[in-house]
C-alpha cells in the first residue's frame, strides 16, 4: 500500500548515506559527455520555500534525473544568494548578526529542498557570505577596476529611505517604487561606484542573437541597451554664438521641422540657459524635476510638463530660430542630455506641443509629403498636408495616418515619402541615402557628426548597507600620495612585482598604460621621461586591497552612519589602514549588491573548493557553458544582464573561454495563489510545501507541480487537484502489488513504446504535463500478461516514473528486485515498429462536415474505406439527391466526399 510517510524519508536518507547525486569527475565520467543543469539559486528568506519556488526547483530535478539516466554527467547543484538586504533589515530591528538569521534560514530551505527529493549535488552547495566566495568576487571587483571599468561618482540617485539605500534604474519598478520593500523612491546626490557595463554594450547586443533563450527575454535586453544610430549636431546661442548646445537625433530627415528643443532638467549646462527673467520658474521646475525618479520622468502616459528657458538656438541646418525649453520627459543621461523637438514626426514632443502651444509655442511644418502616385481615395485628405493638425494622432514610425473628412482615420502602408520644406533635400526621396546626406552637410560644415547611442546606463553597484560584500579599496589621503616611490624602469617594476601593467601605442613605441601597485608606485618612467603617472580622480587616491578576503567587522548596531554612510564608516578599526611606506589610508565603507554574488557563482559550481580563481582553468573548460537555465523573467535586465558583462569581461582577462554564461534559458509561468493573484505574505495565499507534503507527500507536490499547466504558463494552485495526482501514485504502487491486465498484450507493449518516446520527448522540451498524462494513460491500460513482458513494463514504467515521482519510483524498482538506485538507470529505448499501429480510425466527411468515423486496418485502401462508407446509411443520408463530383482521401486519417 502506499505510504509516502514511510517510504519517503527512507529513500531520502538512502540516497544521503549513498552520496547517490554525487557529480562525476572528468576521469570517471571518461567519455560522457556533460550536461550542465541550473536553476537561479535562492534567496534564503525567513519565510522559507513557497510552491512557486518548488515548480522551478522540481523541473531542473526532473530534467536533470532524465539526463542522468540517458548517459550524461550531469552537473545539478544548488547553494544560496544569502547577502541582502531582509536579514540586514531584521538585524537592525532585532539586534541579531544576519550571518545567523542566514544562516538559519539556510537549514530550513536544505530540509524542505531535500524533502522534495531534489536531486541536488550537496557537496557543491555554495554561499555567496562564506569566505572563500566572497574572495573570488572582491578578486573579480578588483579585475574591473584596474581595467576602469569600477569608478567613483558623485550621482543623483534612486534612494530607498526605507532601505537606506541606492538601487540601480532596473530596481525600481511601477510608479516609481522600491522593488523590494515598496516604499516611494527618492532622487539624492551621493557618493557611489558605477560599474561601466556601457563599455560592453555592443558586445551584449551582439551576443543576444547566439543564445536560445525566449524571444520576449532576448528583445527585453535589446530594449533596455537600446542601441539607436543618428546624428549629434551642435547649434549657437543667439545673441552669444560662442555658446552651443549639442543634440542627437535619429530622425535627422525631421530636422528641418525642428520647432522647438527640450534641455533635461539635470542637463549639466542647464543654468547657463536660463535668462533673468525665466530664473524663477525655471529653477523651481529643476528642483520638482530632480526629485522624480527616470522612470517617472519617461512614463510614457505622463503630462509633458515643461518651462521655457527664454533662450534661442539657430538652426543650422536652416538658420531658424529655435527656442530653448526645459522638459522632464529628457534625461540628462541619454545622449547629450537636450532632444530637437519634431512634433509633426514624433509622439512625445507633439503631446508636448499640445500641452504648451497656449504659451507661444509655434508648430512647424512638416517634412514629408506623400508620393503623387500614391493612390488616394476620394474624400482622403493626407494629414501630413492638411490643416487638421491637432486631431492628428500619428503612427510616428509604422504606418502613415490619413484623416478623412468626417474625422475618422485610416492607414495605408503603400505609398512612399518624399521631402518637403526641407532646403536642397526638397523633393527628394526620403531614404538612408538622404540621411546620410544630411549626416555629411553636418558634418563637412563642421557642427555634427554621426553616432551611436545606447539608452544602457553604468551600473549604479554599492550600496550603504553592511550586509553585502565589502569593497577592497583604500582612499589615500593626497598629501601622503607624494610619498609613494619613483620606480625608474619598467623592468624593475617587474622585478618588484609591485605594478599591473596594461599595454597601449605610446611614447616611442612603448606600450604602457599605468600602474596600479597596491599604494607602492606613483609613476614609471622610461629614459627620463614620465610615462604613465597614477591618475588623480581615479587611481591616483585609491588603491586595490590585494589581502583578501576583506572581511566583515563586528559592528556595535546595523543602523545606518548619520550621514547616510554603511555602518563600516562607525567602526574605526576597519576604516583607518596604515600601508607600507608609511602611508596611511581609509577603506571604502560602501559595500556590493546582492547581484555581485550571483554574477559568476555558477562558476564557483564548476569547482566550489578551488582556492586561487572562481574555479579550476580545467573544470570550466570541462562544464564550459550552463546547458539548461531555469528561471524567472523578472530577471531579465538585472541578473541576466549583469551576469553577461561580468562573464564578458571574465573572458576578457582569460578566465573563462566562452563569451556566453548561460545557453538555453528556460522561463517559468508563476503558480498564483487560490485566488488568482500572485502568492504574497500580505495576501495571505502562499501555500508552503511542508503543508502539501505533510498532506500528500513529496511525490504528490512534484506530479502536482508539473502537471498543473505548461511549464512556462501561470496557473493557479487548486489544492483539491492534487488529489487526483495523489490517486494516480496509489495506484502505481497497486499495480505492482497486484496486477490489473490490458486486454491485448500486444496493444499494452505498443502503447509502453509510444509512452517511452512521448515522455523523452516531452522532458526534453519541459512540457511535463503532457509527459505525466501520458504515463497516467498507460497505467489505464495495465499489465501484459506475459511474465518477460510484464517485467519490461514495470522496469520502463519505473524509469519513466522517476523524474517526476523519484521516491515512488525507487520503491517501484525494488519491489522488482532491484538493488542500485533507479537514479543509476538507463532510459529505455523504444522501438520504431511498436509505434505503428494495427488499425486507424479515419474520419468520414460530407462537404467538409464530420459525418462520422470508421476502425480500418492501417495501411486500408481508398477503395476499402469507400465501400464501408457507401454501405453506412448514417453517412449516405448526407448524399442522398446530390451527385459525388470528387473523393478526398488522406491514408490512414480522412475520406471526404464532394456532393452537389
Amino acid at each position: 500500500m502506499y505510504n509516502p510517510k514511510i517510504t519517503e524519508p527512507k529513500w531520502q536518507k538512502f540516497w544521503e548515506e549513498h552520496n547517490t547525486f554525487r557529480t562525476l569527475s572528468p576521469t570517471e565520467a571518461g567519455s560522457k559527455s556533460k550536461k550542465y543543469v541550473l536553476s537561479m539559486f535562492p534567496y534564503p528568506s525567513g519565510e522559507g520555500l513557497h510552491v512557486g519556488h518548488a515548480k522551478i526547483y522540481t523541473a531542473t530535478d526532473a530534467y536533470a534525473r532524465y539526463c542522468k539516466t540517458r548517459g550524461y554527467n550531469v552537473l545539478h547543484p544548488t547553494g544560496w544568494d544569502a547577502f541582502g538586504l531582509p536579514a540586514e533589515n531584521y538585524a537592525i530591528k532585532t539586534g541579531t548578526h544576519p550571518a545567523v538569521t542566514t544562516a538559519k534560514n539556510v537549514a530550513n530551505y536544505t530540509r524542505q529542498m531535500k524533502s522534495i527529493g531534489l536531486s541536488y549535488d550537496w557537496g557543491r552547495e555554495i554561499n555567496t557570505t562564506d569566505v572563500d566566495y566572497m574572495k573570488q568576487t572582491q578578486w573579480i571587483f578588483l579585475q574591473l577596476f584596474e581595467r576602469g571599468l569600477a569608478y567613483e561618482q558623485d550621482l543623483p540617485i534612486n534612494y530607498c529611505p526605507s532601505c537606506k539605500t541606492g538601487l540601480a534604474n532596473e530596481e525600481v519598478v511601477g510608479d516609481n517604487i522600491c522593488d523590494r520593500c515598496g516604499t516611494r523612491v527618492e532622487r539624492r546626490k551621493i557618493r557611489q561606484w558605477v560599474l561601466k557595463i556601457t563599455e560592453y554594450a555592443e558586445r551584449l547586443l551582439a551576443d543576444i542573437d547566439t543564445l536560445d533563450w525566449p524571444e520576449s527575454i532576448k528583445e527585453m535586453q535589446r530594449n533596455w541597451i537600446g542601441k539607436s544610430e543618428g546624428v549629434e549636431f551642435s547649434m549657437k546661442k543667439v545673441g552669444d554664438e560662442a555658446k552651443e548646445l549639442a543634440v542627437y537625433t535619429t530622425r535627422i530627415d525631421t530636422v528641418y521641422g525642428m520647432t522647438y528643443v527640450v534641455l533635461a532638467a539635470d542637463h549639466k549646462d542647464v543654468n547657463n540657459w536660463i535668462t533673468p527673467e525665466q530664473k524663477e520658474k525655471c529653477e523651481k521646475y529643476i528642483a520638482d524635476s530632480k526629485a522624480k525618479s527616470d522612470l517617472e520622468r519617461t512614463n510614457e502616459g505622463k503630462e509633458k510638463t515643461g518651462e521655457f528657458t527664454g533662450s534661442y538656438v539657430i538652426n543650422p541646418f536652416n538658420g531658424e530660430q529655435i527656442p530653448v525649453w526645459i522638459g522632464d520627459y529628457v534625461l540628462g543621461s541619454y545622449g547629450t542630455g537636450a532632444v530637437m523637438a519634431v512634433p509633426a514626426h514624433d509622439e512625445r514632443d507633439f503631446e508636448f506641443w499640445k500641452k504648451h502651444k497656449d504659451r507661444g509655442l509655434k508648430i512647424k511644418r512638416t517634412n514629408y509629403s506623400v508620393s503623387s502616385s500614391f493612390p488616394s481615395p476620394d474624400g482622403v485628405i493626407p494629414t501630413i498636408n492638411g490643416s487638421n493638425f491637432e486631431q492628428y494622432i500619428s503612427s510616428w514610425d509604422s504606418l502613415p495616418q490619413f484623416l478623412l473628412e468626417d474625422g475618422s482615420s485610416g492607414f495605408s502602408p503603400n505609398f512612399e515619402y518624399y521631402l518637403v520644406n526641407s532646403g536642397e533635400f526638397t523633393d527628394q526621396l526620403l531614404s538612408n541615402e538622404v540621411r546620410t546626406k544630411l549626416a555629411e552637410k553636418a558634418e563637412s560644415e563642421g557642427f555634427g557628426k554621426k553616432k551611436t547611442n545606447y539608452k544602457l546606463r553604468d551600473w549604479l553597484f554599492s550600496r550603504q548597507r553592511y550586509w553585502g560584500e565589502p569593497i577592497p579599496l583604500i582612499h589615500l589621503e593626497t598629501e601622503d600620495m607624494k610619498k609613494l616611490p619613483h620606480i625608474s624602469s619598467i623592468s624593475e617594476a617587474a622585478d618588484t612585482n609591485l605594478a599591473y601593467i596594461l599595454k597601449r601605442d605610446e611614447v616611442a613605441g612603448e606600450c604602457v598604460k599605468g600602474a596600479l601597485c597596491h599604494g607602492k608606485v606613483r609613476e614609471l618612467v622610461i629614459g627620463g621621461k614620465v610615462v604613465s603617472k597614477i591618475y588623480d580622480g581615479l587611481y591616483g587616491k585609491i588603491v586595490c586591497d590585494y589581502e583578501l578576503p576583506l572581511e566583515l567587522p563586528e559592528v556595535a548596531n546595523y543602523e545606518l552612519a548619520g550621514d547616510g554612510n554603511s555602518p563600516l564608516a562607525l567602526v574605526p578599526s576597519f576604516v583607518n589602514v596604515e600601508l607600507a611606506s608609511n602611508l596611511s589610508g581609509k577603506r571604502e565603507t560602501n559595500t556590493m549588491p546582492q547581484w555581485a554574488g550571483s554574477c559568476w557563482y555558477y562558476l564557483r559550481f564548476m569547482d566550489p573548493r578551488f582556492p586561487d580563481a572562481p574555479a579550476s582553468k580545467e573544470m570550466i573548460e570541462y562544464w564550459g557553458q550552463v546547458d539548461t537555465y531555469v528561471g524567472g523573467a523578472e530577471h531579465a535586465v538585472l541578473h541576466l544582464l549583469y551576469a553577461r558583462f561580468w562573464h564578458k569581461v571574465l573572458f576578457d582577462i582569460g578566465v573563462v573561454s566562452f563569451t556566453e554564461p548561460f545557453q538555453d534559458l528556460i522561463g517559468v509561468g508563476l503558480i498564483l495563489g487560490p485566488d488568482g493573484g500572485k502568492m504574497s505574505k500580505s495576501r495571505g495565499n502562499v501555500i508552503n510545501p511542508d503543508d502539501v507534503i505533510k498532506e500528500y507527500g513529496a511525490d504528490a507536490l512534484r506530479m502536482y507541480e508539473l502537471f498543473l499547466s505548461d511549464f512556462r504558463d501561470a496557473a493557479p494552485w487548486d489544492t483539491d487537484a492534487i488529489v487526483g495526482v495523489r490517486r494516480f501514485l496509489e495506484r502505481s504502487q497497486a499495480i505492482f502489488e497486484i496486477p490489473r491486465f490490458a486486454s491485448d498484450d500486444m496493444k499494452a507493449m505498443k502503447l509502453l513504446h509510444k509512452t517511452i518516446k512521448k515522455v523523452g520527448e516531452d522532458i526534453e522540451a519541459f512540457k511535463f504535463n503532457t509527459a505525466i498524462s501520458a504515463l497516467m494513460i498507460l497505467l489505464n491500460e495495465g499489465l501484459p500478461k506475459d511474465e518477460e513482458n510484464q517485467l519490461e513494463w514495470k522496469e520502463t514504467f519505473a524509469i519513466l516514473l522517476h523524474p517526476f515521482a523519484p521516491h515512488l519510483a525507487e520503491e517501484l524498482w525494488n519491489m522488482i528486485g532491484k538493488t542500485t538506485s533507479v537514479f543509476n538507470a538507463s532510459w529505455p529505448e523504444y522501438h520504431e515498429f511498436m509505434l505503428v499501429d494495427d488499425e486507424v480510425t479515419i474520419a468520414i466527411q460530407v462537404n467538409g462536415k464530420l459525418r462520422g468515423t470508421h476502425v480500418f486496418l492501417n495501411g486500408v485502401s481508398q477503395e476499402e474505406v469507400a465501400l464501408r462508407v457507401m454501405e453506412d446509411t448514417e453517412i449516405t443520408k448526407w448524399t442522398e439527391g446530390l451527385t459525388i463530383v470528387r473523393e478526398i482521401f488522406i491514408p490512414n486519417k480522412l475520406y471526404g466526399i464532394v456532393a452537389k
